[in-house]
């Protein structure tokens, strides 16, 4: 029932998915390269929740790399535990920003 042409209504849809299916905190890895910021594609880091969305990036979460706290797109995130159920639900989420 989520209109195909109101991304923001699509994003809150995910977002409430999400927060049911996902078990915090989860361990992830930056899978995207990074153009600014501190952060680099291949960093380990720790996924504790979801704070907002954001118009350009989508769903965004808290995480903690190295002892200091960042709010960060989920879509450039890969869980690290292949075999989770965290794993698949993330993934699906990437693929559906990357062709939405």
């Amino acid at each position: 029932g989520i209109d195909p042409d109101d991304e923001f209504e699509a994003f809150e849809a995910w977002e409430r998915h999400l927060n049911k299916v996902l078990q915090f905190p989860f361990d992830a890895e930056i899978a995207e390269p990074q153009e600014r910021g501190p952060l680099r594609s291949g960093y380990k880091v720790r996924v504790h929740h979801i704070t907002s969305i954001e118009g350009l990036y989508g769903i965004m979460v808290k995480m903690t790399y190295q002892h200091r706290t960042y709010h960060f797109p989920l879509c450039d995130l890969e869980a690290i535990d292949k075999a989770s159920e965290n794993y698949g639900q993330l993934r699906q989420y990437v693929v559906w920003f990357a062709n939405r």
